[in-house]
């Protein structure tokens, strides 16, 4: 498992290395006799089969169906004395939760249930979306040992594989165990799995060749997202490439032009029935997953320097609902990326997705 050398303990940042046999099965029979726990706090009374540990035997990882689990908080430790405070926070949770049980599942057309709720999966935008998912690869290195997937999801799209196709492996990273199933399913031995926190990656410096996190990085708590991008860059070698690719939302004039009218009414709608619910004591059902948009001035002053160009223009939102096949919705798609071709950096400043380029 030549990988391993790529990695480090997320809770001491030391080495790791593989568990013995005869180590696995002390393991086991600690899990067995309720001498184990998780360093979240819970009892572990589960057997496993393969493992990682901290070269100072401190903490270990186990290694549940070709996933290797990260995650400070699901560490395994044999004394409640190395039980960590550090705990996953609400709103990671409620990101974790939602994929878990919603997202990285499919429907009876074949579709994740994320990209239902989130993308324009009608025939005539396909040929835009391709082309936009193509972008990206021009902005990585064409090869390499490592290439990490940051919130890899189940990579929904046939369209990322291309992304990592001259690679040896593709370094899918991920908080949900489900998204992480599917990779494997996928890329088979080609797939390296991490079950890991993006602000907290159990890599080392200089480890990997390049790296993608795409539409993912607003679903992370907005005090921390800058945190997840440097550790990104952190683990990136001389002359590696990357690209994240995030949603302006709001800060984005184009869509803010474009969308006022329908965000208007969606504010005035939520205000009623919110203001409804309160009035007949209906509790609040909660929220499904959380979102922060920060602007671009954000991440040019918190973050190393990078390129902007453009992703996608045009929100889901906006093709919902100016776009239409009888309209000539997919004539309009083909201009706009025309344009978008001639001018990535104006597009990426205010269309609704940026691209943000980095290289080390």
């Amino acid at each position: 498992m030549e990988w391993i050398s790529i990695l480090k303990c997320p809770i001491t940042g030391k080495d790791l290395r593989a568990l013995q046999a005869d180590e696995i099965s002390i393991i086991n029979q600690k899990s067995a006799s309720n001498q184990l726990w998780q360093a979240g706090g819970n009892p572990f009374t589960e057997k496993i089969e393969k493992g990682l540990c901290s070269v100072d035997g401190a903490y270990i990882y186990p290694i549940i169906k070709e996933i290797v689990i990260l995650l400070k908080d699901l560490a395994l430790v044999d004394s409640q004395d190395k039980i960590i405070k550090d705990t996953i926070d609400e709103d990671k949770q409620l990101v974790q939760n939602f994929y878990n049980q919603k997202g990285w599942f499919t429907d009876e057309e074949g579709n994740y249930e994320d990209a239902v709720i989130f993308e324009d999966l009608r025939p005539f935008a396909q040929d835009y979306l391709t082309k936009c998912h193509n972008r990206v690869s021009r902005y990585l290195n064409p090869s390499g040992t490592y290439m990490v997937d940051a919130a890899s999801g189940a990579l929904q799209f046939k369209d990322y594989l291309q992304y990592s196709a001259n690679y040896k492996y593709r370094v899918c990273v991920d908080f949900s165990f489900q998204a992480l199933t599917e990779c494997k399913r996928k890329l088979g031995d080609k797939a390296l799995c991490v079950l890991a926190d993006m602000t907290n990656m159990p890599f080392k410096d200089g480890a990997v060749d390049g790296f993608v996190s795409l539409n993912t990085i607003y679903h992370i708590p907005k005090d921390q997202q800058a945190t997840a991008i440097k550790e990104l860059y952190r683990m990136l070698k001389t002359g590696g490439k990357g690209v994240v690719v995030y949603e302006w939302f709001k800060h984005s004039p184009w869509m803010n032009f474009w969308m006022f009218p329908f965000r208007a009414f969606v504010y005035s709608k939520n205000r009623i029935f919110d203001g409804a619910a309160k009035l007949v004591g209906k509790k609040d059902s909660g929220r499904r997953l959380y979102y922060y948009a920060h602007s671009q001035e954000y991440f040019q002053k918190n973050l190393p320097p990078f390129k902007l160009r453009v992703w996608r223009s045009l929100s889901v939102h906006f093709m919902r609902y100016y776009l239409h096949s009888w309209l000539g919705g997919k004539q309009i798609l083909d201009w706009v990326y025309e344009k978008e071709e001639k001018d990535p950096e104006t597009c990426g400043h205010k269309g609704e997705y940026p691209a943000l380029v980095f290289e080390k």
